[in-house]
């Protein structure tokens, strides 16, 4: 049983992508035994109302809603997003908050972002950073996506000591400035390295319980993340923390 953390639907508008709408994003899953998966809009980058992406991913899965949930993507510059935000949790159930500043014009340490981040918190919603939606070697001159400052990061995750975060795209952790850890959860997508070798070991250093499985499916293919974990040699307790147990706890909408 494996659950997904980090999916995508929709059109990029910077390359043709051959798949993405929702049933070619299930249909990919059953292709990699994929149960269930946290999934975005690509369209909530682009659009200057970024709640309207929102609207068309709830319709777009709907009828789905057993193996995929829905993540919000919100511009904390843009009017009403408090109302936005309300309507994803409380009428759309939506579990998860992807932040994507690069994209919307502003910065981690603003203190929109702040604000944006506590009403999510306070309506019991789980926070995603970022820290890069493409790989900037092949980024299109227009596209204004970059990897994330760790600097902004690790303030973000100081700010908030007692919550836990869900971090995308990472090549590695991110010191959260308390000393428990944070237990912040990394997908593995970007923590490949070494055929497989480098996450096993970074399993090793840091304990399962930091890691979950992503691929960025549909904006890429998704099959490199679950070959390398299926390379690492876990127990069986590890291995299902890593599939699907630590991410039904941070967001235990998946269990339903």
């Amino acid at each position: 049983m494996i659950y997904d953390a980090n999916t995508w639907i929709g059109h990029w508008p910077f390359r043709a992508l051959p798949r993405r709408s929702a049933r070619e994003l299930l249909d990919q899953m059953d292709k990699h035994g994929i149960e269930k998966a946290l999934v975005g809009s690509l369209h909530g980058l682009f659009y200057k109302d970024a709640h309207e992406a929102n609207h068309e991913l709830v319709q777009e899965i709907q009828g789905h809603r057993d193996r995929l949930l829905p993540c919000a993507v919100l511009n904390p510059t843009y009017y009403g997003w408090q109302d936005d935000l309300r309507q994803c949790r409380e009428e759309y159930g939506t579990p998860v908050l992807r932040l994507v500043p690069d994209y919307h014009g502003y910065a981690l340490t603003d203190a929109c972002t702040t604000e944006l981040i506590s009403a999510a918190h306070a309506l019991n919603m789980r926070v995603a950073l970022i820290d890069r939606v493409v790989d900037p070697r092949g980024r299109h001159p227009l596209d204004p996506g970059r990897e994330a400052k760790r600097d902004q990061i690790s303030a973000v995750l100081s700010r908030f000591p007692q919550e836990r975060f869900l971090m995308l795209n990472f090549s590695g952790l991110v010191p959260s400035g308390t000393s428990d850890g944070q237990r912040n959860l990394y997908d593995i997508t970007r923590i490949l390295g070494g055929n497989g070798l480098r996450l096993e070991r970074e399993i090793t250093k840091h304990g399962a319980k930091h890691f979950v499985v992503g691929s960025t499916m549909l904006l890429r293919y998704g099959k490199p993340a679950y070959l390398a974990l299926e390379k690492c040699q876990l127990d069986p307790q590890q291995r299902a923390a890593v599939e699907h147990g630590n991410l039904t706890e941070l967001v235990p909408e998946l269990a339903g």
